[in-house]
């Protein structure tokens, strides 16, 4: 019978001599995590420790204009809300005679590798914002409107975006994940609800064109199936067999809503968060004022490493993560 043998540890090398076909087991797809945030996130460039921003709100419409008499004057009202940037970093560290010693000649390049391990940072901070929690941001953050991301309403105790209930729903069932029915009928919500935010005149905020390209949803990975079943199955039902066994079209589908599915093990409710694909602006940003940066450090340039030998490279970044209005996304509470 084989047997399967561990060597080194917590701070051990590969022994000697090893091949290294599975050296880079463990790569992470950097870039592709950046591909998949870009409809969901933005990224800014960041010229100061704290970045100030500013919006008009809604532009006023034209209204009728009697003869003889002045048109009606109305000026632009404006919001301000700033972004703090704080230093994130990770440091690596090996002996001189491990690098010496492994035959791979591996060990530098995979501690190297933690400089491209940044680009997930950027999915940490995202699920921190979406779901308020400090995994890896040192703090939680709330929108221009004086409201946590996901609210019913804005900081003046008013309907958020001109809707009852916000961007914030809760499900009709007990459940919106204990079927595919309750949870495609919970869909269609927040589909509708999209359609009743409005600007600050209180005119349609979303035209068709923005809605018309769909809806990204994310959820918790064990609810990946039933997610499969209320939006993906041409047909999600029969009637009775007195009734001919007839096939139920699904709605969702039979009414071209698209939707794109994001399972992900970083949300582990019964939750769900609808992004619209087709909106200008991110609900979530990141702004960078130092991009990551690699520094190394051996006996040439570092005392310490030459009193122990002990060789690292430190990664760092100077950046910060906000909100803007989150009127592009809504959060389903999954249980009610």
């Amino acid at each position: 019978m084989p047997k399967t043998i561990i060597t080194g540890g917590q701070s051990g090398t590969l022994r000697r001599g090893l091949r290294d076909a599975f050296a880079n087991a463990y790569d992470t797809a950097a870039e592709q995590t950046k591909q998949e945030l870009a409809p969901v996130m933005d990224i800014f460039p960041s010229d100061t420790n704290q970045e100030y921003y500013g919006y008009y709100k809604s532009a006023p419409y034209p209204r009728y204009w009697p003869r003889g008499s002045e048109v009606q004057k109305s000026g632009f009202e404006s919001v301000q809300f700033s972004v703090v940037n704080y230093d994130y970093g990770v440091e690596v560290e090996w002996h001189k005679n491990d690098e010496l010693d492994e035959q791979l000649g591996k060990l530098r390049s995979r501690a190297a590798d933690s400089g491209a391990n940044f680009a997930y940072s950027d999915t940490s901070a995202f699920f921190d914002l979406l779901q308020g929690t400090t995994t890896f941001l040192p703090g939680t953050s709330t929108a221009p409107d004086g409201a946590v991301l996901y609210a019913t309403v804005d900081g003046g105790s008013a309907a958020r975006f001109g809707a009852t209930n916000g961007n914030l729903l809760t499900s009709t069932g007990n459940n919106s994940f204990s079927s595919s029915s309750v949870l495609r009928a919970d869909l269609w919500r927040v589909v509708e609800q999209f359609m009743l935010f409005q600007d600050t005149e209180a005119k349609p905020l979303w035209p068709k064109a923005v809605l018309d390209q769909g809806y990204i949803i994310y959820y918790a990975a064990d609810n990946h199936e039933i997610a499969v079943e209320a939006f993906l199955l041409n047909v999600h039902s029969y009637s009775t067999v007195a009734a001919g066994n007839i096939p139920i079209p699904n709605s969702l589908m039979a009414g071209g809503v698209n939707i794109e599915l994001r399972p992900t093990q970083h949300i582990t409710t019964d939750d769900a968060y609808v992004f619209l694909k087709g909106a200008p602006h991110k609900a979530i940003f990141k702004q960078v004022r130092t991009p990551a940066e690699e520094m190394p450090f051996d006996e040439n340039n570092s005392k310490e490493s030459a009193r122990t030998l002990l060789r690292s490279i430190i990664f760092h970044e100077y950046a910060g993560y906000g909100l803007f209005l989150p009127y592009q996304t809504i959060k389903l509470n999954g249980s009610s």
